[in-house]
């Protein structure tokens, strides 16, 4: 089970998990919060982050969203030519 690799940490992380889940520093943890990539709920200046939503962000959930953001807020895939 994909899930599995995250299995240590707890249901809602901070942000010092999320760096340490995606091996990334503080500046670029909070640009992922900030752009949206990672979904997250705001309580007056700190965010409770779930667990699921790194791993969507990850694509490692079946029902992740297709179009990963990076820091910038820009896309990080190319589009597809159908």
């Amino acid at each position: 089970m994909p899930n599995s690799i995250f299995a240590n940490y707890p249901d809602i992380v901070s942000v010092e998990d999320v760096q340490a889940m995606l091996h990334i520093g503080r500046n670029a943890a909070y640009g992922l919060l900030q752009s949206g990539a990672i979904t997250t709920i705001r309580v007056g200046k700190k965010y409770i982050i779930p667990k699921a939503s790194v791993i969507d962000f990850l694509g490692l959930n079946k029902a992740a969203k297709p179009d990963i953001m990076n820091p910038s807020g820009k896309s990080a895939c190319k589009p597809r030519k159908e």
